[in-house]
This record gives C-alpha cells, sequence and structure tokens, in this order.
C-alpha cells in the first residue's frame, strides 16, 4: 500500500510539473518576438476549461490615438469570469494598460500573432479577485487559427505589483505574480491584426 501511493504521488508530482512546464512554453515561444511599439488591434471572446470548471473571457486591445513610442501604452478592456464558486473572487473586469504584440497575419482573415496584455486592477471601477491582493493580471494570448477554438490561446495571472510594460525578453511571469490558468480555447476565437 506504501509504495502504491508513492507511485500515485509521484505521477501526481510529474503532472504539475508537466502542466507548468506546458503552460511556460507557451508563453516563452512568442514573448521573445512581441514588441511595445507593435500598432496593433487585439479581439477576442470565448471559454477556457480549468480544473475546477470553465471560464469565459473577453480582450480588446489597441494603441491610443496619441501614442508615445516606446511606452507600450495600450487602451482597451479585460474581463473574465470562472463560472464556479472561488474564494476570493471570480472575475476581472480591468482596463488594458499596457501592450506588447507581434502580429503574423494567415489565412484568409490575415489575422495571427500573440500578444501580452497588462490590466490595471487599481483603476476606478476596476473589478479583480482577492479584495486588493491583485494590482495587476497579466494575459497573454495567441491568435493561431480563423477557427480559434482547439487553436487560439487565453492565459491569465493575477499579479501583486502595479501594473507595470513587460519585459520583452522575459519569458515567464514578473516576480509576484501567480502561475497561469488558461490555455488553448474550448470556445470562442481570438483575432490579432495590424492597427
Amino acid at each position: 500500500m506504501h509504495r502504491r501511493f508513492r507511485s500515485i504521488r509521484t505521477a501526481l508530482a510529474l503532472s504539475l510539473v508537466a502542466v507548468y512546464a506546458l503552460s511556460s512554453s507557451v508563453v516563452a515561444r512568442t514573448t521573445a518576438q512581441q514588441q511595445a511599439d507593435t500598432p496593433a488591434l487585439v479581439t477576442g471572446g470565448g471559454t477556457i476549461q480549468l480544473a475546477l470548471g470553465v471560464a469565459s473571457f473577453g480582450v480588446n486591445a489597441k494603441r491610443p490615438a496619441n501614442y508615445v513610442p516606446g511606452s507600450g501604452d495600450a487602451e482597451g478592456r479585460i474581463n473574465y469570469d470562472r463560472h464556479f464558486q472561488l474564494v476570493g473572487g471570480r472575475r476581472v473586469n480591468v482596463p488594458v494598460k499596457y501592450m506588447l504584440a507581434d502580429v503574423v497575419p494567415q489565412g484568409p482573415n490575415q489575422t495571427g500573432g500573440s500578444a501580452t496584455l497588462v490590466g490595471d486592477c487599481t483603476a476606478p471601477g476596476a473589478e479583480c479577485p482577492g479584495s486588493g491582493t491583485y494590482r495587476s493580471v497579466e494575459v497573454y494570448v495567441e491568435d493561431n487559427s480563423d477557427q480559434g477554438a482547439g487553436h487560439d490561446v487565453f492565459q491569465i495571472s493575477f499579479c501583486r505589483g502595479s501594473a507595470t510594460l513587460p519585459s520583452v525578453t522575459f519569458p515567464a511571469l514578473p516576480f509576484g505574480c501567480d502561475p497561469f490558468e488558461g490555455n488553448t480555447l474550448r470556445s470562442g476565437n481570438i483575432q490579432i491584426r495590424a492597427q
């Protein structure tokens, strides 16, 4: 019995490592190509499967009219809702403050690429879980196909630090951010195009 318990515990630990490595590798694959000055328009919505249930999301982001090159400034909105009860809250509704993007047009719609969006949980009217614990969220999205579901990617992380422009050479989350949750879309679509 003791040997069986040890093998189950080992298998569980290896599974968790594999899940973390998979979520980290998705981010590491394309953030090095994202730039703070790419004029991009990011839109999308859908659902993702989490361990405890389904979550839905909606994103839109673009460069503001008075964009200052090198600033990474963006405007838009991030919405996220876990469709199950969770201590500390389950909803996100925040303005987008910064964006890195890589536009790679493909397919008939000429959309594709990846983007990292940073939302500000401290903005007036913003809603984030954790009753003030989290000061920002970081969202990573990929537009890999015109179909979206089963191809495109949505991941979100909750961060204790203030909203800041992510480093274009940093392939993982900043210090103080929870591991990403989410991955390939269950339903919906993400589109990334030149602005």
